[in-house]
């Protein structure tokens, strides 16, 4: 029997962007659940987002894995990260993490990031309010390996994020709050995380470096030519089945 999937979403999103991976998961014989996280239910209320934290988030997936045994966790950019911080809760079978925010120690700001988010962190307050991307940062960051239609249908379902994310993911172990902290002992699962060498939000240097954190728990694979949205890019079908497979051989060992 085949471990249950839990598919965590990132920043600005909600659950529908695993429809793909969910319906190949189920074909495989996996049971599956995508977690809309606090605030990002149908998204039309952007305070509903003010002062949530990476703890909130971790909270409500660890509340979902409590209720199977060994199950694998699917995480997306800032889900990524939320996976990484269950697995120290919970144990998993397996985690996948797709351009996966990093944990601290890592430090993750780089100056391609800058342009798509310079004037939030320029806005006084903005770890009390949610906040929402342009269209122009939308696609600079998280959308600039798909086609202008695809982009843009993807951008019109993106929502507000909390503000106190930004800043709990965004600068490492100058989180004071700790929030952000993965106690690599404590996870005790094996980890597969994917890559796009052309992600901005998310650059190949900070996932490297996430890499090594982790060591040879880690099987690390990064992608010429993909961006930030490995999970709707074209060729994304190779990369569920590059997931599939991996999960196969370590769920099975």
């Amino acid at each position: 029997m085949r471990p249950h999937a839990i598919f965590v979403h990132g920043m600005w999103s909600r659950p529908l962007v695993w429809q793909h991976w969910i319906a190949a998961f189920e074909a495989a014989g996996y049971a599956c659940t995508a977690v809309a996280l606090p605030g990002h239910g149908d998204g039309s209320v952007d305070r509903d987002l003010d002062g949530l934290s990476i703890r909130d988030y971790a909270d409500a997936v660890a509340a979902v894995a409590a209720a199977h045994e060994r199950p694998v966790v699917i995480g997306h950019s800032m889900g990524g990260l939320i996976a990484q911080l269950v697995a120290t809760r919970k144990t998993l079978a397996a985690a996948v993490l797709i351009n996966s925010a990093a944990p601290a120690p890592v430090f993750p700001l780089r100056p391609q990031m800058l342009p798509g988010l310079v004037r939030h962190f320029a806005t006084w307050g903005l770890w009390h309010s949610a906040f929402r991307l342009n269209a122009w940062e939308a696609r600079y960051l998280l959308l600039g390996g798909l086609e202008a239609a695809e982009a843009e249908a993807v951008r019109a379902s993106l929502i507000a994020e909390s503000g106190l994310i930004a800043y709990e993911l965004g600068f490492g172990s100058l989180n004071l709050a700790r929030s952000n902290f993965v106690d690599r002992t404590r996870v005790a699962c094996p980890l597969l995380a994917l890559a796009g060498e052309c992600d901005r939000i998310v650059p190949l240097g900070v996932s490297r470096a996430m890499a090594a954190y982790y060591g040879a728990q880690m099987d690390f694979r990064a992608f010429a030519g993909r961006a930030h949205w490995l999970l709707g890019e074209a060729g994304y079908e190779a990369r569920i089945d590059d997931a599939l497979q991996w999960l196969e051989r370590v769920v099975a060992a």
